[in-house]
Parts: structure tokens; sequence; C-alpha cells
């Protein structure tokens, strides 16, 4: 199912009894966070608070807090999410040779892919109203405070658009956004991220960095924009192929970028080289705060929205929340990837509790003695997906990665602590990790909970308990002969 915005998806939840309208009048500060980190511990559903407490704007809260509704907003079926994920990995190898290239765009899912780029319109429905001047202020928008501890009203949903001084493909990314007063905000981007790299174009060509921020957008549009994405696959793009349909822009009105053109709400403005300001502290997607540091400030021009519009948020803070909810459907777009550089690999997880990246769990065709050792080097040193994994734990095919019980059961039954652990020091560690020894530096962990065959092992190794297939079978065809359903 296609949406045209994020009023289409709506329609859809509470149509499906998977939205619920709250009219009673709620607080910005903490009440509103507050009541969307129970309902997202309890998959509860997503929220339109009707009536908060100093703004005319509602507010959509909890949209992604389930599978169920990151993949109904996503409107994509598994067959396709394996097409998507085969794309991906196609684009990660090298650059072939011309007329290869050429061979692949015929293919018909391919060529789909690479024609639904975005497109430009005269006039869209975030333009209804416009803000300029003194009537541009971010006073009139409900903006959250999270957390007790938090330094001030924090943007959670923000999809913050840059270009390249010499045009290009837009970047599109989250990145959260601290509000400072009515006319500015700190924009919290790391020197890795998309728009940081344009920051640095802009500065070298000596001019303010034009900046626009859509909020309230369709969730095709939404997820990309969360997506690690290679070089060649815009977010617009990408989100196009995701609701098979172009993404619709808009050019904005004081700053020379595009939005989409059904957002709800558009903050346009610039960044100016050489200001700083301290973000933070702030509930972070660890479970803790994380401490201040100084980051470049927003500068408003120019608020622009719809008649009616709805403002969009979410909080971070220890999963689950929306983000790693959503963290656990993209990790399925890269399994394919990790098969370019790995064939044996057969499945893999990046567990949700543990902040969606710091563990990982692999399953192989284990082929030969050390094969579990070189896939943890292999997916340390290679893919930078892996670049803040602390610990990856390998085990056989016959291990379902994403069931916490087998993956204990092969811990305690298929390792040895000194001989299948592999520690490797002063690596790269998430500087948010105030557990590791340095900043930004620390230790990694390797646990191999494969069986085991010579020369890893010289006594005899157990037999796993199973079922000869033919009492399967026949279980299985008097079931419902015993009484059970």
């Amino acid at each position: 199912m296609i949406f045209n915005d994020i009023r289409d998806f709506l329609n859809k939840l509470e149509g499906d009894g998977l939205l619920k309208r709250v009219k009673v009048e709620v607080d910005p500060e903490l009440e509103i966070a507050e009541i969307m980190d129970r309902l997202v511990k309890d998959g509860g559903p997503a929220v339109l608070f009707e009536n908060v407490k100093g703004s005319r704007f509602p507010v959509i809260a909890n949209l992604y807090g389930t599978r169920e509704r990151v993949t109904l907003g996503l409107g994509i079926e598994e067959a396709e999410l394996k097409e998507l994920a085969e794309f991906i990995a196609m684009l990660q190898r090298p650059k072939p040779p011309e007329g290869l290239w050429d061979a692949v765009k015929k293919i018909p899912f391919f060529k789909k892919m690479l024609t639904i780029g975005p497109k430009t319109v005269g006039k869209g429905a975030c333009q209804e109203v416009v803000l300029t001047g003194e009537d541009a202020n971010l006073d009139i928008l409900p903006i959250l405070k999270c957390w007790p501890g938090d330094a001030a009203p924090l943007i959670t949903w923000p999809l913050v658009v840059t270009q390249a001084p010499e045009g290009g493909a837009f970047n599109v990314g989250v990145y959260r956004m601290q509000k400072l007063d009515g006319k500015r905000a700190i924009m919290r981007w790391l020197a890795q991220r998309g728009g940081a790299h344009h920051q640095r174009l802009w500065e070298e060509k000596g001019e303010p960095m034009p900046i626009a921020i859509a909020i309230g957008c369709e969730p095709a549009t939404t997820i990309a924009a969360v997506t690690p994405l290679p070089d060649d696959l815009g977010e617009y793009l990408f989100a196009g192929v995701l609701r098979k349909k172009s993404v619709e822009l808009v050019e904005c009105k004081t700053v020379p970028l595009k939005v989409p053109a059904t957002a709800e709400i558009v903050l346009e403005g610039e960044l100016r080289h050489g200001e700083q300001e301290m973000e933070g502290p702030f509930g972070d997607h660890t479970g803790y705060y994380n401490s201040a540091e100084p980051f470049p400030v927003f500068h408003l021009k120019a608020i622009t929205h719809r008649r009616d519009s709805m403002y969009l948020a979410t909080i971070t803070g220890r999963p689950p929340k929306e983000d790693a909810v959503i963290g656990t459907i993209l990790n399925d777009l890269y399994l394919p990837t990790l098969r370019l550089n790995f064939p044996e690999i057969v499945d893999f997880c990046l567990p949700m509790e543990a902040v969606s990246y710091r563990i990982a769990v692999v399953s192989i065709k284990k082929e030969y003695p050390g094969h579990a050792k070189r896939i943890m080097m292999g997916l340390w040193g290679i893919l930078k997906q892996f670049l803040y994994v602390k610990y990856i734990i390998v085990v056989d095919e016959d291990i379902d990665v994403q069931n916490w019980d087998d993956v204990i059961w092969a811990l305690a039954t298929r390792v040895d602590p000194k001989r299948d652990s592999m520690f490797v020091e002063d690596t790269p560690i998430d500087y948010l990790d105030f557990s590791s020894p340095k900043e930004g530096l620390g230790s990694k962990l390797g646990i191999d909970a494969t069986n085991k065959i010579p020369p890893e092992v010289t006594r005899e190794w157990g037999e796993k308990l199973e079922m000869d297939e033919e009492t399967r079978e026949l279980v299985t065809r008097k079931w419902r002969s015993y009484g059970f359903e």
C-alpha cells in the first residue's frame, strides 16, 4: 500500500485499530515521553495527542513502536524485501565494467529501482502556511522534553536535508536538535555523517550552509532517512523504491533545497561556521545520559506547514524504543551484503537489547578449524556496520540467531571460555560507551560457540539429541488424533 503522506498512514492505522486518540490535555515536558515509554515497552498503539499544553499542534507519538506498524508503513512484502536486500548488496560491489553495468540495469527489478527517483513539483501541502521573520519561531511547536536530566526540549524526528555547495544528491539524515530559543537549535551530527560532510564543504567555501528540516513525512521517507545506505543510493531514491512511487519534492522558500511536498512541518535556515554551543546532556539510546559536547547551531529563517499540521515526535532511551524497533527490520536488508564477503554466513542478528549494535550473533556453515575466528576478524575488519560491535558470537547453522534460548544453549554447551574467546585490544569503540577504558578506544570479544572439530578439540565431542525424521512425520500426521489442536 502506498501512503501519500503521514495522514494516509494514520487513517490506515486507525481503521485497523492501531491508533489511539487522546483528547485530555498532555504536557510536552516529560508527560508525553513517559506515556510513549510505557506504550513502546508494552507493544501499545500509535497515539495522536489532540490537546497539547501550550501548542495548537497535535503530537503524533509511538508511530513505529512495533514491527507490525513499521512493515505496514513500508508496505513491502517479504519477497520484495529480499529483492531490495540483494540490490543493496549489488551496490556494495566494486563498480563493474560499463557493459556489465548496462546489462544489470536491464534486469527488470534493478531497472525499476533505478527509475523511481524523486521528482520536483510546483507546490506542496507543506507550504500551505509560510512563516518568516518574527513570525517564524520554534516556540509554536510542541517540542518535547523527554527525560528529567535533559538539558532542554529536543526535536527528535527531524529529517535534516543538506546538499554540497556544487549541488548533487541530497543527504537526508535524522540528527537530534536541541532547542536553544525561538530562533536557534543545536544540530548534533557526528563527523562521519553525511550532514557533517556537507558542512565541511560549505565551510571550505566560506558560505553559510543552507539546511531544511522536514517533520512528519510519510513512512518510507522517514525510514529511508535512518537507513545506512551505500553512497550510490540516496535517501529520496531509496524512499521511492520502498513506496514504489517517486517522492515528490518542493523547493524551499528561503534556502536552495528541496523537501518532501507532503511533510507536515518544514524548518528552513542556515548553519554559520565557527559558531558552536554545548549540546546535552540528553537521555540516549544506551539507556544513560550522554555528556555535553559542542555542536554547530542552526538559525531559523522560515517555518512552513500544512494548515492543520501535526508534530511527529519520538523518544530515545534504553530499548525497546522506536529507533531500535525499526533497526530490527533494517537488519534484514544487510544479510546479502554480509554474504557478499562471507558466503558461508547463514544468518545474523544485532539484538535490540544490546542497544542494537554492540552485540552480534552470526550463524555459519562451518567448514574448517578456526573458521569462526576468521568470521570475527573479517566482520570487524571489513564492514563498517560492525565497527562498534563489541561482541561477536559465532554459532553453527542449527542455531537460530534470533532466539536467545538457542544462543545461550550454544554458549553453555559448545564453548570453553579460554579456548573459544578471542580478545582484540585498542580498537574503535562507540565514544558514547563509557565502559571503555579510553574514549573511542577499547577492546572487543569474539566467542566461538560452534561445534569443535579436530584439531580444535582432541576429546570426543557430544552428539546432539534429535528425533528421527520418520517419527517426526508420524507424529505430525497423527497430531489431531491425539486430541491436540
